[in-house]
């Protein structure tokens, strides 16, 4: 406030003196105007330099005066003028968490991680897909389930489809279930059935999307109302819950989990799990493991939704890479002492599979396929594309990129 006194005291002294100098000079007669122009000046006039002064104090008064009032919230008008600040509003990040490891992370945070569960002696390879962040498509395998010549879409065939998910990003891969002959559950791809489902078994569901869903085939609330299944995977019955491990899960009950080698229930086994955040789980070893060592390892992690895969040595694979593959390569985060490595998947393998993708990396896009026609019996191909808010131009550079990668 003592700045604003010292300016008006100097705007008095000097704006109102050069106001009554300008008022002086203006009741001079023309005639002695142009007199004394003639005589300094010649016959051009010029501005008397009294006057200029008078109005450049005037207009540096006048700046003073804003500039203090800018400062301290002073201001010509008496009208007060708000500001209004906009915030942007943004998704939070896919973040870490302790005792897991990244493999593969976007844009949008973790899409990929890991970690390894001891259980009962055993070591558990557990990979996680994170929801907001990765897709998942199912595979059949050119032997099992069995299907025609064709009859399955290539985006469904037995080699990660290249043309197709690779546009995304392949940023996982792992096995399915039993084969057909073992009597485990139902397959439908594509608008392929390939086994009939079965009720009671438990299922995991993949849509349009690429979201999943894990339920019990025909318990109340599932399949999820619109959820829109482009595929389903059966195998078994539950082995969690609403987050408690089933009774079928009793050591005792060994042969409800299928034929171990030897008839030896501890053998090598694989599942797949659902937490409370919608993040897929996927758990193996290989080794001496029964049906609750894998269980009580996806229970550990977070599952509250449980169903077992393949066992014995051959069959459990999987593999994470360390960014999206967009043509063959390799997978560096795998399970110990497999029988395979998960790059049989690049090429072509006998048995179903699961393929993991990568979401792209604005909030507002999504990768999407046509989903199928209610009430048709045929193979319906699924291919990719990018949906939501401006998309367009990201779906033409995937593209390109992936051409690129596999030139």
């Amino acid at each position: 406030m003592r700045l604003v006194s010292r300016a008006w005291h100097w705007l008095r002294a000097n704006s109102l003196t050069a106001l009554r100098r300008w008022r002086s000079k203006s009741d001079t007669s023309r005639e002695d105007v142009e007199r004394k122009s003639t005589l300094f000046n010649g016959p051009k006039r010029r501005r008397d330099s009294s006057l200029i002064n008078s109005w450049r104090i005037v207009g540096a008064a006048l700046v003073l005066l804003g500039l203090v009032g800018i400062g301290v919230g002073v201001g010509i008008s008496s009208t007060p003028t708000t500001t209004t600040t906009t915030t942007t509003t943004t998704v939070p990040l896919s973040k870490p968490q302790a005792g897991w490891v990244v493999a593969t992370s976007s844009a949008r945070g973790v899409m990929v991680d890991y970690t390894n569960i001891s259980e009962g002696g055993a070591t558990f390879r557990v990979l996680r897909l994170r929801a907001r962040t990765t897709l998942l498509r199912w595979h059949d395998g050119y032997e099992d389930p069995p299907s025609n010549a064709g009859e399955v879409p290539v985006d469904a065939g037995p080699s990660i489809d290249w043309s197709n998910e690779g546009v995304a990003g392949v940023v996982a891969v792992f096995n399915g279930g039993f084969k057909k002959s073992a009597g485990a559950g139902g397959a439908v791809v594509d608008g392929v059935t390939l086994e009939p489902l079965v009720d009671g078994d438990m299922t995991i569901a993949i849509n349009a999307a690429g979201h999943w869903s894990m339920g019990v085939w025909g318990s109340a609330g599932f399949p999820v109302k619109g959820f829109g299944a482009i595929a389903y995977r059966q195998n078994l019955g539950a082995l969690i819950l609403r987050g408690q491990l089933t009774p079928a899960t009793n050591p005792a009950d060994w042969d409800q989990w299928g034929s171990p080698l030897n008839n030896d229930p501890l053998t090598s086994r694989s599942g797949l799990g659902v937490d409370a955040k919608g993040n897929l789980l996927y758990a193996a070893a290989i080794g001496h493991v029964d049906v609750q060592q894998l269980a009580l390892a996806l229970q550990k992690v977070g599952a509250v939704t449980a169903m077992q895969l393949d066992i014995n040595p051959f069959w459990p694979i999987v593999g994470a890479s360390l960014t999206p593959l967009h043509s063959p390569g390799a997978f560096p985060v795998q399970l110990a002492y497999s029988a395979h490595n998960p790059t049989i998947y690049n090429t072509g393998w006998e048995r179903d599979f699961f393929v993991a993708l990568a979401e792209p990396g604005p909030w507002a896009c999504f990768w999407s396929s046509p989903g199928l026609t209610t009430g048709a019996d045929v193979a319906q191909p699924q291919v990719l594309h990018l949906a939501g808010t401006h998309c367009r131009t990201l779906t033409r550079h995937a593209r390109k990129n992936q051409k690129h990668t596999t030139s």
